[in-house]
């Protein structure tokens, strides 16, 4: 069962860095500066996206840790059944 809340994390892992490379890309949301990057900056338009972004993300923690603790407390009450 703890390989199925891994890939559970790896994959929510891949959600934020493609979730946020996507954002990075996008014109409306991050300002690149060609002069150096301590000039690129988030849009109005990227702020809102990110605190959004971010909510999903939060959600879906909590989704995966209360699996894991649902599990757990499985696992506990067979153990002592035994």
């Amino acid at each position: 069962m703890a390989r199925k809340f891994n890939i559970r994390r790896s994959m929510h892992k891949d959600m934020v860095y493609g979730s946020l490379m996507e954002l990075v890309k996008n014109k409306t949301v991050w300002h690149e500066s060609s002069v150096s990057p301590e000039y690129s900056h988030l849009t109005e338009d990227g702020k809102d996206a990110i605190v959004h972004v971010v909510e999903e993300l939060f959600r879906g923690m909590q989704i995966i840790h209360n699996a894991e603790i649902k599990d757990e407390a499985k696992k506990q009450t067979l153990a002592a059944l035994k």
